[in-house]
């Protein structure tokens, strides 16, 4: 967090002010607060993996902040591409500056995040690392607009399958968590497999992470997860559950469709919510979701890893599949 902090010091145009609220370090009028901000899950595996790999996790402190950073850029558009009014409880960016300045805000952090990664110089880190990692971030960041061209191309459709659900989260959610798995083990020093298995370990559990997070957008406390209860099925989303409830054929899928319908039309989202558990999408999400962790413990198997840090990256794939916010 200090060097996240860092990354922001000195800065104090109104654009920064609006990150500073995002992040939650500042309430409406600019006051300071300690507020709930987000799990920071991607930093911690980017420090994780460099420990496992033998390296010193303070010198990787300055990419760990730039994925944070990203991270949250990301999340200022997506907010404002999804309509979404609430986020850990408090009003979204574009709710309060309108959707011009949360973009504008958004696309500093951007550049804010690729300034702090280049700080990795300052720690003595070997210029074709630095490099290296700039370009893993780069190819994540295509990555996640490539998946959120295809969740917005998929909202106007009435069904996905459940390969091009993957296809979208891969881009959407695994990228990002497989660059900073990958970003840490090429700043330890790591050789090409074994960046290849953490940057494989990330990708999967990245896609553990969203499947969850799709059954938490429909059944999930909105006291744990900071939305409010059902507003994916609201938002029209094609999640995990939704998209496997309607690949399934019978008499019920007319049904559904149509409680989704109202659902995306201002109407309750409990017949949905109802329709979805009864065909079984909710226990298929959480079963996928456990499956994908379990993939993702797989592909460390083999690696010479720091046993510690090996325990706390298999804590954090089995969080991701069964967290409850």
């Amino acid at each position: 967090m200090a060097e996240l902090r860092a990354a922001l010091e000195g800065r104090d145009g109104p654009s920064y002010g609006l990150m500073r609220y995002h992040l939650g370090w500042e309430d409406e009028g600019g006051s300071t607060i300690e507020a709930r901000g987000g799990k920071l899950l991607r930093p911690a595996l980017c420090l994780l993996a460099c420990e496992a790999l033998g390296g010193e996790w303070r010198t990787a402190l300055p990419a760990a902040a730039a994925i944070e950073l990203l991270h949250n850029f990301t999340l200022i558009h997506d907010d404002v591409e999804d309509g979404s009014e609430q986020r850990h409880g408090k009003q979204t960016l574009w709710t309060l500056h309108g959707e011009a300045q949360a973009i504008n805000a958004g696309d500093g952090m951007f550049a804010l995040a690729h300034a702090t990664l280049l700080r990795l110089s300052e720690r003595g880190v070997p210029s074709d690392r630095v490099i290296g990692a700039a370009r893993v971030l780069d190819e994540a960041s295509l990555r996640l607009c490539e998946g959120q061209h295809l969740d917005l191309t998929y909202a106007t459709r009435e069904a996905i399958t459940e390969r091009e659900y993957i296809d979208m989260i891969q881009g959407k959610t695994a990228a990002l968590l497989a660059a900073s798995c990958a970003i840490g083990a090429l700043l330890a020093g790591g050789d090409g497999e074994a960046v290849d298995a953490l940057y494989e370990f990330g990708r999967r559990l990245g896609l553990a992470f969203q499947v969850r997070d799709d059954v938490l957008g429909i059944w999930g406390d909105a006291t744990e997860t900071g939305k409010p209860v059902g507003g994916d099925l609201r938002e029209g989303k094609k999640s995990y559950p939704v998209v496997v409830a309607l690949e399934r054929p019978g008499a019920r899928r007319a049904e559904l469709l149509a409680a989704l319908s109202n659902a995306t039309s201002g109407g309750d989202v409990a017949t949905a919510r109802g329709l979805l558990e009864e065909l079984g999408a909710r226990a298929a999400g959480e079963r996928a979701a456990v499956e994908h962790g379990e993939s993702a413990l797989a592909s460390l198997a083999g690696l010479a890893l720091d046993a510690a840090r090996r325990g706390e990256l298999e804590a954090l794939a089995r969080f991701a599949a069964t967290r409850a916010s």
